[in-house]
């Protein structure tokens, strides 16, 4: 069998494939070429991930599969001229990688071992379709706030959205997105595979397209298993299993307190610097109280006793003498994330405790394609 493509698409190609291949030494570090019909496709897995991507390719031979190292592809072919590339199968097993200047031999494994999906996404079923940058940044907010105890807690260790309202947390935050644009969105995506999501949905190529989000399961008689698909026009797509466990119901909603806090993200970001010059090493929380009708913010001294830093460009309204404690990397999330100068907070006094709420609505607020934003950050003791 020899597999002929451009070097232009094969490195399109591996934008995905190498999304979801492994580093061990068995056929989780291998990419996957499969011809069916004619039809060339790469494939690759990393435990919970897989991917799968077409290849506009010409075949001689047989249908048939091979593997070689992710590691060692990439790196030829990141070196190798442009051109027309080859890969061929011999006859003891080995692929020959060719380019216009170059020949090298690859290893292959037994590609009749890879742990193929195609039975479980035999059940797929589509969800809907949805633009790449809504459901990024509904994922990517939901990435600040997943728990990663993973031994004692392994439901809240993920996100998952039932009836389009996606929810994280990690007991100390919540965050709650109302996807408009697709209000049947039901699926679980682990924590530690959302960075991988990311990096597929953000894809210049997949950019350009809505994307088709599909999910499937199957009885363990059948065979087993669950996952959540996120598929290109093209046929490319990335997929993760979907964790056994269900997130809690987290039963959430804003309201008005009349407390708020205006902070400055620049006069904010400025605070902590000076803050943490002075706190101890590894220091994660800020404190919040009014001083004369002002906001100050203040942390521990490495050195004893605590510094303060009065706000002239931040406020705060109906505060009183509530002072608290916040984790200050919720609030720079938050402001990267929507690229905000202000960031506006509501203030929830509870008999014990208490917490912080922001709400945002994306440009177009009522539109389809708004996508809505709660989170809550729960005060520290």
């Amino acid at each position: 069998m020899n597999i002929a493509i451009a070097k232009s698409d094969l490195e399109e190609a591996l934008k995905v494939s190498s999304l979801t291949v492994g580093s061990a030494s068995d056929l989780s570090s291998h990419y996957l070429f499969r011809v069916m019909e004619g039809e060339v496709e790469m494939l690759s897995y990393d435990m919970r991930v897989f991917s799968r991507t077409p290849l506009r390719a010409t075949v001689e031979g047989e249908d048939g599969a091979f593997t070689v190292e992710a590691w060692r592809l990439d790196k030829w072919v990141s070196s190798v001229g442009d051109g027309v590339l080859s890969l061929k199968l011999g006859e003891s097993g080995e692929v020959t990688a060719k380019g216009p200047r170059s020949k090298i031999k690859l290893r292959s494994l037994d590609a009749s071992r890879f742990p193929y999906w195609d039975g479980l996404l035999s059940e797929a079923k589509t969800i809907g379709k949805i633009a790449p940058d809504v459901l990024y940044r509904a994922l990517n907010l939901s990435k600040s706030f997943v728990s990663t105890d993973d031994t004692s807690r392994p439901e809240i260790c993920q996100t998952e959205a039932r009836s389009g309202v996606l929810q994280a947390t990690n007991r100390r935050a919540v965050s709650s997105v109302t996807v408009r644009s697709l209000p049947s969105l039901n699926l679980r995506v682990p924590g530690k595979d959302l960075g991988m999501v990311l990096k597929f949905l953000s894809d210049k190529y997949t950019e350009e397209n809505e994307v088709e989000v599909q999910e499937a399961s199957r009885p363990a008689g059948a065979g087993g298993g669950a996952c959540a698909l996120f598929m290109r026009p093209d046929g490319s797509y990335v997929g993760v299993s979907r964790p056994t466990a269900e997130m809690p119901k987290l039963d959430i909603s804003p309201e008005d307190t009349g407390v708020s806090l205006a902070l400055n993200v620049a006069e904010f970001n400025r605070a902590l610097d000076v803050l943490l010059a002075s706190a101890p090493k590894g220091h994660d929380g800020v404190e919040f109280r009014s001083e004369d009708g002002g906001l100050v913010l203040s942390m521990p001294s490495a050195a004893g006793g605590a510094d303060s830093y009065p706000m002239i460009q931040s406020s705060q309204e109906g505060l009183g003498s509530t002072a608290f404690s916040l984790d200050y990397g919720y609030i720079k999330s938050i402001s990267e994330l929507f690229n905000l100068a202000s960031v506006d907070l509501s203030v929830h006094v509870r008999e014990r405790g208490g917490y912080v709420s922001f709400v945002h609505e994306d440009e177009g607020g009522e539109d389809a394609e708004a996508n809505a934003y709660y989170t809550v950050i729960v005060w520290r003791s």
